[in-house]
């Protein structure tokens, strides 16, 4: 399954940390933003809950799959996920 994982974190440490993270498991698609495809998804949560404040960070995890997924539109630069990124 794919998934869509956006952030917004208020620590430079904090953030990246998780950017470094995030890059392991995925394609980088802007600054914050990482699409990855993996299928077990809470393991990448725990990780994320680990790195990150409760209290002054939020990060957003959006399925792309099935119908979603055939419908995502990408404009300009085409990149792929490296499949050994693959969990």
């Amino acid at each position: 399954m794919k998934y869509l994982i956006t952030y917004d974190i208020s620590d430079t440490r904090r953030w990246n940390k998780l950017f470094r993270y995030l890059k392991k498991q995925g394609l980088n698609v802007q600054l914050s933003c990482f699409e990855v495809e993996v299928d077990k998804i809470n393991d990448i949560r725990d990780e994320i809950l680990n790195i990150i404040d409760d209290d002054e960070d939020s990060v957003y995890i959006f399925p792309v799959g099935g119908t979603a997924a055939s419908l995502t539109v990408k404009l300009g630069k085409r990149e792929s996920i490296n499949e050994s990124k693959i969990l």
